[in-house]
């Protein structure tokens, strides 16, 4: 078709709260032709997110659009009634959302979820189950994942958080939609698979001129995918351009910070160079031989075809130790295992041979009351940001009730004005339930319930996905703080190697349930040993590249 694809023209979305109306976006104006990709960035809380909703009439029942229009293929999105508004999301304008654990049923087979999908939008005719289930097979191999033909039966949570994100992509692409927003749709996924995707989304717009709106924190996927950029700032474009324009000559103060904050191997993101390590030689963590693994429950059509259960090595012989104030960065692809060692260095997770210690304590000897004390003094800050804090309950209730469980003093706690300060956010946040938070905002309120009570050891699982470039430079410089002030002993789990390259003293390269590479993190960073972790960084996306490339 000839002219934009996707008009946005004036668009003004106000929220209705107690105290008051909120105008989230002003005059928002935006053009997208056939094949064509624009990035939308700015930090946590700026509207990008509100703009993706309000795209495919998505908001909040207190969330309404004011002024403006947003035409989609010459049809007029806000005039659709519910019934025409079901048959053109999916499939003719589709959305990643940024949350793939909201995003997916729980109580249903994946194959389940995306057979329904496809069926919902069928035309000419019916297709058979068969068909559609095969359909659904090859496009999760196409986004990379291993023995999809069996995995497809499994349920959301037999997944990691990257495979999740993964299944939800390959949801939206089987319908081959014209316009697919991405809101954070790679945030979750390792380096590797992350090019994977990037590349499949790129062949969409080749092959079938899928225009794409691309809304990540991430300049560097800006950078490889898009062809124009839209910086966000309280609800307002304040620039925009080209991606080699915006990079190289921004014109407001906010872009600037936001290009000087972009995660590179080459650049500095706004975080003190790292210093020579403070960690003494004491283990406050040794793992010796770990292994976790799981066995599959055969399902109806497994036990048809007597098929035998699996067993998945999830973490497979792992010796590691953590030094007392030492950051050990742990990184890998999504399914290799980190999560599952993360857990279960917490007891939080099963363990099928092998031992852990705690400051000279093996956890597998350790009875109910004992876990629960050395849970005080171990922590964790869970990758799902919004699926580990409870919906029904307030920001101030959550950030407190780690002192209701472990019982402490008044005089060992923070107050919650002084929680949300440690982690950036306003007091006024302490009101709000975990919906009415940003991606980010989720993100710093998990940060801050896990530091409640003064743990020793944070595992911290993923703690900047989500966040936009300058506030994860924030959560790392208060990581780095905390660690010098109180002694900390952090495991950072990422798959965002220019993280642990900032912050981490040693890295270790996990794959397949086992530790590849361990090393200091310039030695890891700078002259890598094992291909694997070669294969790691030169997938890294770097904005500064895509530019000069």
């Amino acid at each position: 078709m000839s002219g934009p694809v996707l008009r946005v023209s004036g668009l003004d979305v106000t929220y209705r709260t107690k105290a008051g109306t909120f105008q989230a976006l002003h005059d928002i104006d935006l053009e997208l032709g056939p094949g064509e990709a624009i990035g939308i960035v700015g930090e946590s809380g700026c509207g990008k997110s509100t703009l993706s909703s309000a795209m495919l009439r998505l908001l909040p029942p207190n969330g309404q659009v004011t002024a403006g229009s947003i035409r989609l293929c010459d049809q007029e999105l806000l005039a659709l009634s519910d019934a025409e508004l079901r048959r053109v999301r999916g499939a003719t304008i589709g959305m990643v959302f940024q949350d793939p654990l909201t995003s997916l049923n729980p109580a249903f087979r994946v194959s389940t979820q995306m057979v329904n999908a496809l069926r919902a939008h069928i035309q000419n005719g019916r297709a058979s189950s068969a068909d559609l289930h095969r359909r659904a097979v090859r496009m999760l191999e196409r986004v990379g994942i291993a023995d999809a033909d069996r995995r497809i039966e499994d349920y959301p949570h037999q997944f990691s958080g990257g495979m999740r994100q993964r299944i939800m992509i390959a949801t939206v692409l089987l319908l081959q939609p014209k316009v697919l927003v991405c809101d954070e749709a790679t945030s979750a996924l390792d380096v590797t698979l992350q090019a994977q995707i990037l590349e499949l989304l790129r062949e969409l717009c080749r092959e079938q001129e899928t225009a794409l709106v691309v809304i990540s924190h991430d300049i560097g996927v800006i950078a490889e995918m898009c062809d124009r950029v839209c910086v966000m700032d309280s609800g307002r474009v304040i620039e925009s351009g080209s991606v080699a324009d915006i990079l190289t000559r921004p014109r407001r103060p906010y872009t600037r910070k936001l290009v000087a904050s972009a995660p590179s191997r080459h650049h500095s993101r706004g975080i003190p160079a790292r210093k020579d390590s403070t960690a003494d030689e004491r283990a406050v963590v040794v793992v010796d031989g770990l292994h976790t693994h799981f066995t599959t429950k055969p399902g109806i059509v497994d036990r048809l075809l007597r098929r035998t259960p699996r067993t998945i090595r999830a973490v497979d012989g792992v010796d590691l130790n953590v030094r007392h104030n030492e950051t050990v960065g742990l990184v890998g692809e999504s399914g290799s295992g980190k999560t599952t060692l993360g857990k279960a260095l917490l007891n939080l997770g099963p363990v099928t041979g092998g031992d852990i210690s705690f400051d000279g304590v093996s956890l597998g000897g350790l009875d109910r009351d004992g876990v629960r004390r050395m849970r005080r003094r171990m922590r964790m800050i869970f990758q799902e940001c919004y699926g580990s804090l409870s919906p029904r309950m307030r920001v101030e209730q959550l950030l407190t009730e780690p002192y209701r469980i472990h019982d402490t003093p008044a005089s060992d706690r923070y107050s919650v004005t002084e929680l949300l300060g440690l982690v950036g956010l306003p007091a006024e946040q302490a009101s709000k339930y975990p919906h009415q938070l940003s991606g980010g905002q989720a993100r710093r309120v998990g940060i801050a319930r896990a530091l409640a009570v003064h743990p020793e050891f944070v595992v911290a699982d993923e703690p900047t996905a989500g966040l936009d470039v300058s506030a994860a430079a924030s959560v790392l410089n208060l990581l780095r703080d905390l660690r010098a002030r109180l002694g900390l002993t952090l495991l950072i789990i990422t798959h965002d190697l220019n993280l642990v390259g900032d912050i981490a003293d040693r890295i270790a390269v996990m794959r397949n349930g086992k530790i590849v590479e361990t090393g200091p993190a310039t030695q890891v960073m700078d002259a890598p040993q094992h291909p694997y972790t070669k294969t790691l960084l030169d997938s890294v996306p770097d904005p500064w590249a895509a530019v000069s490339g």
